[in-house]
Parts: structure tokens; sequence; C-alpha cells
């Protein structure tokens, strides 16, 4: 059986609706700290970098909706080792503000890293919007031996969320009844 396909009119119909539909999804703004020195993901707040054959992920986890108050500086930093021998001591990480102020991370002493690995580190700062702030990334080592130390900038930026997730329901019935099944 031939199966017929819904004509162009049809088509750019359900494409305005699914138009409509995305842009009437009801949204949030917030700030979150990024990572501005670094790669980083689609929505510019998880970094990725290397050091030494170790590669980590540094999440900010202080998102503040507009209008609340700003929390602490929380950080969740995720290893990928694939050798063993690797540790780490979040009790070295530094937080530097622009007047030159420092906050050491809380924790302290070498912990052994595994693959995938996950260190929450956090300090009594916060980042403050147009305010940037340096993090010092230190305390990974391999056996006795002290890796580089990484300097990475910190930034609060905007975002936007989407808070409505039924919308992705109507697009799916859409597609569907687009589609004539």
């Amino acid at each position: 059986m031939r199966r017929i396909l819904p004509s162009r009119r049809a088509r750019g119909l359900v494409v305005t609706l699914l138009g409509v539909a995305c842009a009437a999804c009801a949204t949030t703004r917030y700030t979150q700290s990024a990572v501005v020195t670094a790669p980083t993901d689609d929505a510019n707040t998880i970094a990725s970098i290397e050091v030494e054959r170790v590669k980590l992920r540094i999440e900010p986890l202080d998102r503040a909706l507009d209008g609340e108050m700003i929390p602490p500086l929380k950080l969740r930093i995720v290893f990928d080792v694939r050798e063993i021998g690797y540790s780490f001591d979040p009790g070295q990480v530094v937080l530097r503000g622009p007047d030159g102020r420092e906050w050491r991370a809380n924790g302290g002493g070498y912990q052994p890293l595994f693959p995938n690995a996950a260190v929450y580190v956090g300090f009594d700062a916060v980042v403050e919007p147009e305010v940037p702030f340096d993090l010092v990334l230190a305390g990974l080592a391999r056996g006795q031996k002290r890796l580089e130390t990484v300097k990475l900038r910190l930034v609060r930026r905007q975002g936007r969320s989407f808070d409505r997730q039924y919308w992705l329901e109507l697009i799916g019935i859409l597609l569907e009844a687009a589609s004539g099944t």
C-alpha cells in the first residue's frame, strides 16, 4: 500500500503551529556562573579542560532565578581518569576575587580518583554579575607528583530555561497528525 505524504500546505501549517507553540512556552530567566576561559557546552555553563591527560568537566551549581538571592559558589568537578594513581585535594582549589581576596574550597586531603569521579567544592563567596573571578584549580596529583595548576576565569551569565514540558507532548501530537498515522 502506498503512503500519501501531507501536502506542502499542511506541512507549512504544522511548522507554523510548532513555532507558535515553542514561542508560547513559559520560560524562566536565571543567572549562573560560567567558566569563560575554557570550551563550554551549548548552555555555556559546563566547561571541559584537560590537565596532563586527565579530562575534567567543571559545572557551576549556583543558579539563581532573576530577582532571587545568588547562592555561594559551588562547583561539581568530574574527572575522567584513564589510569590508576591519580588523586585530588579539593582544599587546594582557590577562588580569587577582583580585589585579590581569596577563598579556599571546603574539604581537604587527597582523595583517590576513579573514572567519572565527581567532587563537589564550595566557597563562602558569591560570584556577582559583571564581576570576574579567578578559579585556581590546584590539588591534582599522580602518585607523589603534583600536576600543573590551572587558572580559569569565572563570570556570571544570564540564561533562560523552559518550564513547560507539556509543550513537547503537543509537538509530538502535531507531528503525528501531520504524518497521518
